[in-house]
């Protein structure tokens, strides 16, 4: 979705967007082509790291071109790199980590969460240049290489999706997923898909303990290879472990406004937002969208794009006095690959199988897409 270039200038509005994930850079996009006012995009990172396929990375060396997008190829200068570190919500004024300041008129929080690596950069190297992220895959791969037997401590999506990249390139390796809820991946998803994943992870010899909460991890080394390693659950199982992967701890990035929007938080740290993505109690000056949202549904790449999409036909609107539109959640729609031929889908409460999920999302886990909406070529095509 566009916007048409049909509206003045607004020289007395900056429109700030913290985060350059899915739906950050998306937005700062969108607003770049109405040419409404002028857009800044602040990241700490140079490029946007491409999350979704961030675990067929760690097996697949030829995937890496597929995973930074530049931002100055994206947004040009309207990106500034840089850590947001302060808010003054009544001067509204960001404080960055090296002291510079930036002035905005409208603010748009986008910073999105952090995860444990390796399907994440944003916790343990958030601030990484594209070389520096890709030499960061390259030696996790060697990781994965040496290792026998690999126990991943979580069932949620990564947990499944990187067990599958990894079964798929080392069919040899004994590969065992570990689960505190007695699901994989989603409780809103239906007996059937449950029954489907399980059906497609052991046809690949994917070994799965279900409600079971690992007791040890605090004493193991994770994310390298050690023999000799035990991993023991509360209920007494004990799997023996050369490397160990966490897919657990997805915590919200809230570090730079926790002080200063305290109010306008829940219990979990998420910003509070009414149906035009405002943030409650600073309406008409901050925005929030994506993963930092209290939004209930999915936090996925999807519905942060369609949130910017949203936000940037609102503030055309108040630009021409038009109305607003509400933010809508769509219906629950889950796609799971488990490499890159395998996996299960929920849409619509109907059940798809690996064919479906490896023509939508399995066969590049949506680089090229990823690429082309943001007006990019995927490199080597």
């Amino acid at each position: 979705m566009g916007l048409c270039n049909s509206v003045e200038f607004q020289s007395d509005m900056h429109l700030v967007i913290v985060g350059g994930g899915y739906g950050g850079s998306h937005l700062a996009l969108q607003m770049m082509k109405a040419n409404i006012c002028k857009v800044t995009l602040i990241d700490p990172r140079d490029a946007m790291f491409h999350s979704i396929g961030a675990l067929r990375a760690t097996v697949d060396d030829e995937y890496m071109k597929n995973l930074f997008l530049p931002y100055e190829s994206m947004i040009g200068d309207s990106f500034m790199r840089g850590y947001v570190e302060n808010i003054e919500t009544k001067s509204k004024i960001l404080t960055l980590k090296d002291g510079r300041t930036v002035a905005y008129t409208h603010l748009v929080i986008a910073v999105g969460s952090r995860s444990n690596f390796p399907s994440n950069l944003s916790k343990d190297y958030p601030d990484v240049n594209v070389d520096e992220g890709k030499e960061v895959y390259t030696d996790y791969r060697e990781e994965i290489m040496k290792s026998r037997r690999i126990v991943l401590v979580g069932g949620g999506a990564v947990g499944v999706e990187l067990a599958g990249e990894i079964k798929t390139d080392y069919p040899d390796k004994s590969v065992t997923i570990v689960s505190s809820t007695d699901y994989l991946v989603s409780s809103r998803t239906k007996t059937k898909f449950q029954r489907n994943l399980l059906n497609v992870l052991r046809a690949k010899e994917i070994s799965v303990i279900l409600d079971e909460r690992v007791s040890n991890l605090d004493e193991l080394i994770i994310n390298q290879t050690k023999e000799g390693q035990i991993v023991i659950t509360e209920k007494g199982s004990k799997v023996d472990a050369d490397l160990i992967i966490p897919c657990t701890g997805t915590r919200i990035n809230n570090k730079f406004f926790q002080h200063e929007l305290t109010r306008s938080m829940n219990a979990q740290g998420a910003l509070k937002v009414n149906n035009y993505l405002q943030v409650k109690g600073h309406e008409e000056v901050i925005w929030a969208l994506g993963d930092v949202t209290d939004v209930k549904e999915e936090k996925l790449a999807y519905h942060a794009q369609r949130q910017a999409e949203v936000l940037a036909a609102n503030f055309k609107a108040d630009t021409t006095n038009s109305k607003r539109k509400q933010y809508k959640t769509g219906p629950f729609v889950i796609f799971v690959s488990v490499g890159r031929n395998d996996g299960v889908g929920q849409m619509f409460g109907v059940q798809v199988g690996s064919k479906v999920v490896k023509k939508v999302k399995g066969k590049d886990l949506l680089a090229r897409k990823t690429w082309q909406v943001r007006g990019m070529t995927l490199p080597g095509t």
